[in-house]
Formats: structure tokens, C-alpha cells, sequence
């Protein structure tokens, strides 16, 4: 074999592996990290439930749907039916989610 094909064989090891540990982070819930920023920890947790603080003090609860460069999409709003929001991510002070069952 010479090292292209195992170059190739390496690195596909490598994406099922990482798969692998994504699909079973997505089973356990939430998957915050205190040592990245907050748009990395919105980017882990796309379609989980969570609410923002953001800088005025309002707290928004809903479903990570998008993460941009600047702003995070919250689909199914706590206590507006039918209503998304886009939220700058430098405006959010705090993510709160549910941790433990």
C-alpha cells in the first residue's frame, strides 16, 4: 500500500470516528464548553433548546436553528407561538440550558 491510499484510509478512520463522538454528544443533551467562545457553543448545539441573556437583560428561550458570523437564529419562542428571533451573539451575556434531567 503505498501512502497516498493509506494517507486516505487515515483520514477516513478519522471522520468516522469523529461522527461517531457527534452522534453520541447528541444523545446525552446539551454539550456546553466554558473554555470556547459563544458562538462555537451555539455551533455545538444547533437544534437544542436553550434561552439567551442578552445585554438588556431579556432573556429569549428557543431553538438554535442558525449560526452565523454575527447572529443566532431562536425558532419556537417561549410564550410567542409561531415567532423566530435573531439575536446578535455579541449582545448575548449568557446562554442558559438545561444540564441535568
Amino acid at each position: 500500500m503505498n501512502i497516498k491510499k493509506m494517507l486516505m484510509v487515515a483520514v477516513v478512520i478519522v471522520a468516522l470516528f469523529s461522527a461517531v463522538q457527534i452522534a453520541a454528544a447528541a444523545d446525552e443533551g446539551t454539550d456546553f464548553n466554558a473554555f470556547i467562545g459563544i458562538r462555537e457553543n451555539l455551533l455545538l448545539n444547533v437544534g437544542k433548546r436553550v434561552a439567551v441573556r442578552i445585554t438588556a437583560g431579556e432573556a429569549i428561550e428557543g431553538t438554535i436553528v442558525k449560526v452565523g458570523d454575527h447572529a443566532v437564529q431562536l425558532s419556537k419562542l417561549s410564550g410567542r407561538d409561531y415567532y423566530d428571533a435573531i439575536v446578535r451573539i455579541d449582545r448575548i451575556e449568557a446562554i442558559i440550558f438545561k444540564a441535568r434531567q
